[in-house]
């Protein structure tokens, strides 16, 4: 069970502030597919971000997550659109066979920002039981939001992403295939064919591509560190510690943004470019 699937964690926040993915990424997948577009499920689709592009390129789409909290974002969201050929299921990534019984009738599977929480070996065998001949699987996302052109603020971000005194320690074991792009997850060389990666590293590729962008306001950039699960475990560990926005004193949070704005004379209101390293890797059934 991971922190999202806390019924105190805000999948509004996680909708609102999360990075979304461009058009060039869903080109780059709908160009690698072959074959039929009639059915494509997103796993551990969260509030459905990287759900709903999937929409204008297939004519049913399944999203799937394990957490009630973000599915329920998700049929929100879709009630308020009337989308009858998008539909959203609460259901672990490794248990497709319990709403697709029929092996081979999925077209393509995608999972956003989450295949690091799945049991990698179970959830292959499940993908290739599901996938017809030819079927697309692709597992994307990215990690360490970077602002653009300031290493002090990133040396300071990284500190308290990953320093023992701050959010360190309150990382799931899964953040290590985060960190590390994915690249210890293999698809099984017998189950998937012609796999294809692509890599962004912020701060050291070349900007032409950057995969994942965006201008936030510093005040954006604090919403959205709230929305990480080391800081949803850290929370519960302090909970006498409120953040200055709720009414408390302040919170580790609100500790980092105050030392940013002393070191870099920004206010809330200062628009910054964030970028984030991100990779997409694509491959086909056997």
């Amino acid at each position: 069970m991971t922190s999202f699937s806390d019924s105190t964690y805000s999948s509004k926040d996680y909708a609102d502030f999360r990075p979304r993915y461009p058009p060039s990424v869903y080109t780059a997948l709908i160009e690698y597919h072959k074959g039929p577009r009639n059915l494509a499920i997103d796993l551990g689709c969260g509030p459905g971000t990287a759900t709903y592009p999937l929409t204008a390129y297939f004519a049913n789409v399944i999203g799937s997550d394990p957490s009630r909290v973000m599915i329920e974002q998700a049929r929100n969201a879709v009630a308020a659109k009337g989308d009858a050929s998008l539909r959203f299921i609460v259901s672990p990534a490794e248990e497709i066979s319990s709403y697709i019984e029929a092996p081979g009738s999925v077209d393509f599977i995608s999972t956003s920002q989450a295949v690091h929480w799945f049991q990698h070996d179970k959830w292959f065998k499940e993908c290739a039981r599901a996938l017809r001949q030819g079927g697309t699987l692709t597992y994307f996302g990215y990690k360490d939001h970077s602002i653009v052109g300031s290493k002090l603020a990133n040396d300071i971000f990284m500190e308290f992403s990953y320093g023992d005194n701050f959010l360190g320690p309150y990382w799931e074991p899964g953040r290590q295939f985060v960190r590390n792009l994915y690249r210890d997850i293999v698809p099984p060389s017998d189950l998937f064919t012609d796999v294809k990666r692509t890599e962004y590293i912020a701060g050291e590729s070349d900007a032409s591509g950057r995969l994942i962008a965006k201008d936030m306001t510093l005040e954006a950039n604090e919403s959205y560190v709230r929305t990480w699960s080391s800081f949803h475990n850290w929370c519960k560990d302090h909970p006498d510690e409120m953040a200055r926005r709720e009414g408390g004193t302040g919170d580790i949070v609100d500790r980092l943004f105050d030392r940013l704005k002393r070191v870099t004379g920004w206010t809330e209101k200062t628009i910054l470019q964030v970028e984030w390293s991100s990779v997409i890797l694509l491959a086909r059934r056997l």
